[in-house]
């Protein structure tokens, strides 16, 4: 398949506008037509609805846009795995809290050991997204999930577990249903059991006044004393210790989350799946 043809796919996609994706490929509109076409009856699909005015994508468009996304984002991975500039590459993907609150010194002191291997981390990707498309691809090398679900061809090792505690600026007494509802509160989902665990207290069709998927947001918001939310202690406890941040207590604490380590089972043996998970603490992959 034509990358080319791959790349003009996806420029008519973001812009809705031939137009404005040969623009944007500093290509004619003619050309990108023709790419189009071509990718068209290579797949024996039509892939846009188009008239003299509107441009959107069919069903089979649709579908097809991921899998564009992946084997461009491939193609480009390879590029940098073969260069000679290193001798190893490393992709690691996982949530932004876990590289800034875990694992940010192991990293820096993983950088000085191995200055010949190339790093590169993924943070802002759906969760999901990371085990089933960016880890099958072999795009990631190791992606690190909190309660990762279970798949025939990955496995996980278990990096840690760590508490969830419900935080304060201010001290205060034992927080209740009601106080969940206050527009006050800050909602973020922890691990594959929060959810659960807090539709008990809340009940069904529960929508918060202000929810994030981001904890150093909440993070800040906290510290400035404008919401109370959950925090996993390993973020919480310097805040805790100086006092600027107070543990609320709960009649029935949520449940702790676990982080895992995962990687194609056949990859265990692979340098970058080693040396990913040598990063993380663990010597090999068992």
């Amino acid at each position: 398949m034509d990358l080319s043809h791959l790349e003009a796919f996806l420029a008519v996609c973001h812009t809705l506008n031939f137009t404005k994706a040969a623009e944007h490929l500093h290509i004619s509109q003619s050309a990108v037509t023709a790419r189009i076409k071509a990718l068209e009856a290579e797949i024996g699909r039509t892939l846009f609805d188009r008239d003299n005015r509107n441009v959107s994508l069919t069903q089979a468009g649709s579908a097809f846009v991921p899998y564009a996304e992946r084997m461009l984002r491939l193609f480009e991975e390879s590029k940098t795995t073969l260069s000679e500039q290193y001798e190893d590459y490393l992709i690691m993907s996982g949530p932004g809290a876990v590289w800034h609150y875990r694992y940010l010194e192991r990293l820096l002191s993983f950088r000085r050991e191995h200055p010949k291997t190339a790093i590169k981390f993924l943070s802002d990707i759906d969760p999901g997204y990371m085990i089933h498309d960016l880890l099958l691809d072999g795009t990631v090398h190791v992606a690190i999930r909190y309660d990762p679900p279970d798949h025939p061809k990955v496995s996980r090792q278990l990096l840690y577990e760590d508490e969830i505690l419900l935080v304060s600026a201010e001290e205060k007494g034992a927080a209740g249903k009601a106080d969940f509802y206050s527009p006050d509160y800050c909602h973020i989902e922890w691990g594959a059991s929060f959810p659960q665990w807090f539709a008990g207290i809340v009940g069904s069709g529960y929508i918060p006044s202000l929810a994030l998927d981001h904890s150093t947001i909440l993070l800040t918001l906290l510290l400035q004393g404008s919401v109370f939310g959950f925090l996993p202690r390993s973020i919480a406890q310097p805040y805790l210790d100086d006092r600027r941040l107070f543990r609320l207590p709960l009649e029935e604490p949520p449940p702790p989350v676990k982080a895992y380590a995962s990687y194609l089972t056949e990859k265990r043996d692979h340098a970058s799946v080693r040396l990913g998970l040598r990063l993380l603490g663990i010597g090999s992959a068992e």
